[in-house]
């Protein structure tokens, strides 16, 4: 089944042995406007992207981020995806449509990004209130993600050990059978159900 999936698709992964060789400019914008093609409801668009690669900016976002999240320090671009709810639907019920806009935009970004040769690996793991700050992101708005881009080709070595198991290993997917089901709920839920 997966031959007919776009191969892009099958390639892209969450890899973190990133090299520091700055991107093209014309690469960078293929893969925002890739982003920015991303459908929306009613055609909101609700994104707004800021894109990172002063060095000196760079260098600033990235004292923000977690210890988790270390092998970013040699990514010559970051990408952070912020919205407001009001950009988007709004749904009586609660949903906060605007961040599965925004989702989608970023698997856009992603999937060009794995097509032009790069790596786009989206993190949770960073303060939001000081990056915010240092992008002059509105209090307003939310930081959904910041996605780290690069070549691949950093030091493997220099990553810790589970991650170097990781940049090597077999990519792996639930049996679909397990997430999906079909005309009604058939899922047995289960609170110790390892993620």
């Amino acid at each position: 089944m997966t031959e007919q999936i776009i191969p892009a698709i099958l390639a892209r992964r969450a890899h973190r042995a990133l090299s520091d060789r700055p991107i093209e400019h014309g690469r960078i914008e293929s893969i925002l406007y890739a982003a920015h093609f991303a459908p929306s409801c009613s055609n909101n668009q609700p994104w707004r992207f800021v894109a990172i690669d002063d060095p000196a900016v760079l260098d600033r976002v990235k004292q923000h981020l977690t210890r988790g999240n270390y092998w970013a320090a040699p990514s010559p671009l970051i990408v952070a995806v912020t919205s407001r709810s009001d950009l988007d639907c709004e749904i009586p019920d609660g949903r906060r449509y605007h961040l599965f806009g925004c989702g989608m935009a970023s698997m856009n970004l992603m999937v060009q990004a794995t097509e032009l040769g790069l790596i786009a690996h989206p993190i949770a793991g960073f303060k939001q209130a000081p990056i915010k700050e240092v992008l002059g992101i509105p209090d307003s708005y939310e930081l959904i993600t910041l996605i780290i881009v690069g070549y691949p080709g950093g030091d493997v070595v220099s990553l810790s050990e589970k991650h170097q198991a990781e940049e090597i290993s077999t990519r792996t997917r639930r049996p679909l059978n397990e997430v999906l089901s079909w005309n009604s709920w058939t899922f047995v839920e289960d609170a110790t159900q390892e993620r």
